[in-house]
């Protein structure tokens, strides 16, 4: 009987397909069963409300040079700044007026990366702006679906949508 079905081709063929898938899932089984070596573990902190709440280490005081200053010369003279704690925010520091932002008008998002925006800044006619250029003295840094990404000469950026109908 075996003889018979060696003599078909279409028999063999199967035969074959048999003795490969056999062998291929007796590959998987010694596969599934043999893991790989887990990583090492990281070492283990301690953690504690101490640690947590510290806040970054303080630096030391030099007060070995303090000491060795005479804080009654007469040529000694006030810092050009005031000295301020390592958390106090600068109140000098008087914030810089951002350029005028263009107006979005609509933004086009393509799957191939080739995204341009409608915008226009103050009174001027629309422009197309890719990623990359300039409007006014703004640089787009990301155009997404329904807003921008702007970059100021200064290097502060803002995110620009467009206004909805209406307003």
């Amino acid at each position: 009987m075996m003889r018979d079905w060696q003599k078909h081709t279409g028999m063999r063929v199967a035969l074959g397909a048999l003795a490969v898938a056999s062998g291929l899932t007796l590959w998987a089984l010694v596969q599934a069963f043999h893991g790989d070596e887990l990583p090492p573990a990281p070492p283990l902190q301690m953690v504690s409300l101490e640690t947590m709440s510290g806040g970054p280490p303080r630096i030391a005081a030099d007060i070995d040079a303090a000491v060795e200053n005479d804080l009654f010369a007469a040529d000694r003279s006030a810092p050009s700044a005031r000295y301020r704690m390592p958390d106090e925010d600068v109140a000098d520091a008087t914030p810089v007026a951002l350029p005028e932002k263009p107006v979005v008008l609509g933004t086009a998002v393509a799957t191939d990366g080739r995204h341009f925006a409608t915008v226009q800044l103050n009174n001027d006619r629309p422009t197309l702006v890719h990623v990359g250029d300039t409007i006014g003295t703004w640089i787009v840094r990301s155009i997404e679906r329904g807003k921008i990404g702007l970059q100021s000469p200064s290097g502060d950026r803002v995110n620009v949508t467009v206004p909805k109908p209406g307003n």
